[in-house]
C-alpha cells in the first residue's frame, strides 16, 4: 500500500510508565520500542495477554521505564491472524502486536498488507 497520506504523531499524547518485571528480567527492553503494549498494574507496562485493552505504543525503553504514546495517531504491527479493518478497532496480541477486536480501542485509519502495520488514532 502506498501512504500517500501521512498522520503518524498527530495528536501525539505521551506518558511514562515503569516496566512489569518476570523475575529479575523487564518484560520490555530497547528491542521492544515501536511495540504495541498493554497496562500490567498500576502505571506499569509488558506486552499484556492476548485480547487485553491497547494502551498505546512504546516509543522509548530505558532500563526500568518505558514512554507510550496514549493518543493521537501510532503505527503499530499487527497479528495478520486477526488483521484490522479499517473504520475497525484493536485489542493486543500479548506479542508487542494488535489485532482486530468489535470491543477494542481506537479507530484504524489505515491498513498497510505488505508491512503488516495499521495506523490507529487513539
Amino acid at each position: 500500500m502506498t501512504r500517500p497520506i501521512e498522520n503518524i504523531g498527530v495528536g501525539s499524547t505521551y506518558a511514562t510508565f515503569a516496566i512489569d518485571t518476570t523475575g529479575s528480567d523487564y518484560d520490555l527492553t530497547v528491542d521492544n520500542e515501536g511495540d504495541a503494549v498493554a497496562l500490567s498494574a498500576d502505571n506499569e507496562v509488558d506486552h499484556g495477554s492476548d485480547g487485553d485493552p491497547f494502551l498505546g505504543q512504546a516509543i522509548s525503553v530505558q532500563d526500568d521505564i518505558a514512554v507510550v504514546q496514549v493518543a493521537g495517531v501510532v503505527r503499530v504491527p499487527y497479528n495478520n491472524a486477526a488483521a484490522p479493518t479499517v473504520g475497525g478497532k484493536v485489542v493486543v496480541d500479548g506479542a508487542g502486536k494488535v489485532k482486530d477486536s468489535a470491543t477494542g480501542r481506537g479507530l484504524v485509519l489505515a491498513v498497510d498488507a505488505t508491512a503488516e502495520t495499521v495506523d490507529v488514532l487513539l
